[in-house]
């Protein structure tokens, strides 16, 4: 069992050439891990990639292009690629939850690690856009040996999500999450409550990397923000953002952060 990966340069190319020569090497099957440079991708690239690498447990797409758009990631399902653990890809445009689901759904006991960057609706109109907490339950639900979660994009995550995360997959070991986005940085927010970040800080989770988020406001919340922004609530009821600064600096105070 080994790993291949395609190097790429500052421009597209073609992928294709590769798989037509690596099909001459792995005539044992034994390529179980693909990482892609920056290549362009065809109509038929995933169907063939999957057919020379038919043991494939961990797939890293790179900034690969046109995957989303060509197959809705429906070539990665759990009957074309029954061994897949890892899942990575850093220009997940346009790779809205329902497609992303094609991935996750029915794994059980075997998906590992999901990381995406970049996942977002191109232009701000698009209709498809944002991953929510239906992704997070669902990750709980199928995936409980999931250890490590990495997402950037429009991202629309609240307690419910999160409960269930880390309620489904208690082998988890890194949580990252970036509202950072391009096209949609009005939309994407992390909206947590003092109980929620209690509990993720709880399983040695750093809100750092889960900030800037909006702390929904309570009695405790005194004890995750500073005082100036906890006497500048307004209600009871309303959200205050905790940046990425104030994040690190509580984390360096609580207990098992």
């Amino acid at each position: 069992m080994w790993t291949v990966k395609f190097i790429g340069g500052s421009t597209s190319k073609a992928v294709t050439p590769l798989l037509d020569a690596l099909a001459k090497l792995n005539t044992d099957g034994g390529i179980w891990s693909v990482a892609l440079g920056n290549h362009d991708w065809g109509k038929g690239t995933t169907k063939k990639l999957l057919k020379l690498f038919p043991a494939l447990e961990a797939i890293d797409l790179g900034v690969a292009k046109k995957v989303s758009h060509h197959h809705r990631l429906s070539d990665w399902d759990l009957q074309a690629v029954p061994a897949l653990r890892k899942f990575k890809w850093h220009w997940a445009y346009d790779c809205d939850e329902s497609k992303l689901m094609q991935i996750v759904r029915g794994r059980e006991m075997r998906f590992e690690e999901l990381e995406l960057e970049r996942a977002e609706g191109m232009g701000e109109t698009s209709p498809h856009s944002g991953l929510t907490d239906t992704l997070l339950i669902e990750l709980g639900k199928n995936c409980p040996n999931l250890k490590s979660l990495t997402l950037k994009g429009h991202l629309d995550f609240s307690d419910k999500g999160l409960d269930a995360l880390l309620g489904g997959c208690r082998q988890l070991e890194k949580l990252k999450l970036s509202t950072a986005t391009i096209f949609h940085p009005r939309l994407s927010r992390i909206r947590l409550s003092p109980v929620c970040v209690d509990a993720i800080r709880a399983r040695g989770f750093r809100m750092a990397d889960l900030a800037p988020y909006s702390l929904k406001s309570s009695d405790d919340t005194r004890l995750l923000v500073s005082p100036a922004q906890f006497f500048g609530l307004t209600s009871m009821s309303s959200y205050t953002e905790v940046s990425s600064a104030e994040a690190t600096t509580q984390d360096k105070i609580y207990p098992y952060a």
